[in-house]
């Protein structure tokens, strides 16, 4: 009965904190819905279309080719955000060209949420402890013809609360088209297939997911300065519903970028902003968004370099 008692606490504590972080809903490991990138998360995680380098790891595997067909180069990319109530989500990701036509990418998320307290009867906190969850990925990306991107990313995922343990598999699959219209690009991306061992007594139903939207960048001023905008149409299965990430980015040069961002359908996420700077092959991106129900603000750094 006391270890019953105690894991009805532990599960409020874990299963109330994430939805408030993410979307309000249903389904587990919402860790796997956040973004991974200073950009991403400023452009209100629009990406299918538009993400590139490491960070395609996670949005859309298809992006790890870049979309003008060009030379693909290494990145490196480290993340870290801050979310509520002490939760902190940590990405670490890679991203090679295997040829002209091939890409691989190599991928780990981990989100912690310290200091859960724990009690066997109601009264004081008899002690705390830390949950984690974890996604190690491997992304591989081919192009087919001159406009065509196709990836896949397989997934091992596993979280840990207090003594209990679950592990399981996912994978994502996408494309990015480049459309008949000049700098139009359509990207596609069914995200988080996959099952889950059970957690104590229960299965955690993972945040599978369809992301889709396109991408148009237009260049002026000699195309010294870029204008890029997004919109995607995400909808969760578990949770059966959708919400509309739209962003917008424009760049100075190939050194600063000021972008904006808002989510619309979610309980949780509205509006985002951020900075971006280049210096060489050294890339810093910043982003910051507001969190409904007064549940304060969130910080999300990440630092890149491309060779």
């Amino acid at each position: 009965m006391k270890h019953r008692f105690a894991g009805v606490i532990i599960g409020l504590s874990i299963l109330v904190t994430p939805s408030l972080m993410a979307q309000i809903g249903s389904s587990g490991m919402a860790f796997l819905k956040l973004g991974v990138s200073g950009r991403g998360v400023s452009m209100g995680d629009a990406m299918s279309s538009l993400v590139d380098g490491a960070a395609a790891t996670y949005y859309n595997p298809a992006g790890l080719l870049p979309a003008s067909g060009g030379v693909m180069e290494t990145q490196l990319m480290f993340m870290h955000k801050e979310w509520i109530q002490d939760s902190r989500t940590e990405f670490l990701g890679g991203a090679m060209p295997l040829g002209e036509r091939n890409a691989l990418g190599v991928s780990v998320i981990s989100t912690t949420v310290s200091d859960i307290e724990m009690r066997t009867r109601p009264g004081p906190v008899e002690a705390t402890f830390t949950a984690r969850n974890l996604a190690l990925g491997v992304s591989y990306a081919q192009s087919v013809g001159s406009d065509v991107r196709l990836g896949l990313t397989a997934k091992f995922l596993y979280e840990k609360i207090l003594v209990d343990e679950a592990s399981g598999f996912a994978v994502d699959l996408g494309a990015q088209v480049n459309t008949p219209l000049e700098n139009l690009v359509a990207g596609i991306v069914l995200a988080n297939i996959g099952t889950m061992s059970k957690l104590q007594d229960e299965k955690t139903s993972l945040p599978s997911l369809l992301r889709i939207g396109p991408a148009y960048s237009l260049g002026f001023g000699a195309d010294v300065y870029t204008l890029n905008l997004a919109v995607d149409y995400m909808h969760v299965f578990p949770e059966k519903h959708g919400y509309l990430n739209s962003g917008a980015e424009f760049m100075f040069g190939r050194m600063v970028a000021a972008r904006g961002g808002y989510q619309f359908g979610s309980q949780g996420r509205g509006l985002s902003a951020g900075l971006g700077v280049r210096y060489g092959v050294v890339g810093l991106d910043y982003a910051f968004s507001s969190l409904a129900e007064d549940l304060g603000n969130t910080h999300t750094l990440s630092l890149a370099v491309t060779f």
